[in-house]
């Protein structure tokens, strides 16, 4: 085990100081704090850093059809609910009379 600060870890991994500190934080790499001295163990961090690494992603066309279908199906539905409807900002509610009373 070859523990090493966080200066060199921000030389090796090429981030600010700044940038680790909220990794620690927020406990997304790994470390060690000792008498309130943070320390890091290479192996750790490589490791880290291999598992890091990005998986590629693969578009599911079926699931994109079926999201804009139901999008579609969503808005259509709202579209009919509204039909004729009025809507009335003093009550806040929504009526198929309102706007179709005889003025006096």
């Amino acid at each position: 085990m070859k523990l090493v600060t966080i200066k060199e870890i921000s030389e090796t991994l090429k981030v600010k100081e700044s940038t680790l500190y909220s990794w620690v934080h927020n406990g997304i790499v790994p470390f060690y704090k000792l008498n309130g001295l943070l320390r890091f163990d290479m192996a750790e961090i490589m490791e880290w850093v291999k598992n890091s690494k990005p998986i590629a992603y693969k578009p599911n066309k079926e699931l994109k059809r079926a999201q804009s279908e139901d999008i579609n199906l969503i808005v259509k539905r709202a579209i009919e609910q509204a039909k004729g409807k009025r809507y009335n900002p003093s009550k806040r509610e929504t009526s198929l009379s309102q706007g179709l009373r005889k003025e006096d």
